[in-house]
């Protein structure tokens, strides 16, 4: 199922076909170095059946995102929800791309597009992305989408704090 759409990109619904696709990039150290590490094949496809499962549970979760021009898979981008961070229930908006697709802005405009599913679709009145301090095209995406910093917080896997940034619906 088709989420949103872009001048350059279709944001849909992950399906068992992209499995392929995510091997790639999941499995890519350099995508990967700002969380808790690459995953396996089997990782992966228990990755891809709980976003899934996600969208029947939640009503969102990260989708595919696909190039119009070529219909080639470039990463994802999408809604995570957090029960509780330090208390309190946060949703995230997340992105990850291949990296030959790093530096054309396809994060950006991917998440903008999320942002408006979010606050229009889904009804969602507040936004976090949590962000490694040294991943600093990921913190550019999340000022070019209209969120600031908030303050750091601790998650779980993590033995240093993440930047919170966030937005609240206009």
């Amino acid at each position: 199922m088709k989420i949103a759409e872009t001048d350059r990109l279709i944001l849909r619904e992950f399906e068992s076909k992209h499995a392929e696709s995510l091997y790639d990039l999941l499995e890519d150290k350099e995508v990967m170095r700002f969380s808790t590490g690459t995953l396996s094949k089997e990782a992966t496809d228990r990755w891809l059946e709980s976003q899934i499962e996600n969208y029947s549970k939640l009503g969102f979760g990260l989708w595919a995102v696909i190039k119009k021009e070529d219909a080639k898979f470039i990463g994802y981008c999408g809604l995570v929800d957090f029960p509780s961070i330090e208390g309190k229930r946060e949703i995230e908006l997340a992105y990850r791309f291949l990296r030959q697709f790093w530096n054309f802005g396809y994060a950006t405009e991917a998440a903008i597009a999320v942002r408006g599913y979010a606050f229009e679709t889904l009804r969602i009145n507040r936004l976090v992305s949590l962000i490694d301090p040294n991943n600093i095209a990921s913190i550019n995406v999340a000022n070019k989408t209209g969120m600031t910093y908030e303050k750091d917080v601790m998650l779980k896997d993590y033995d240093y704090p993440d930047r919170m940034y966030s937005m609240i619906k206009d």
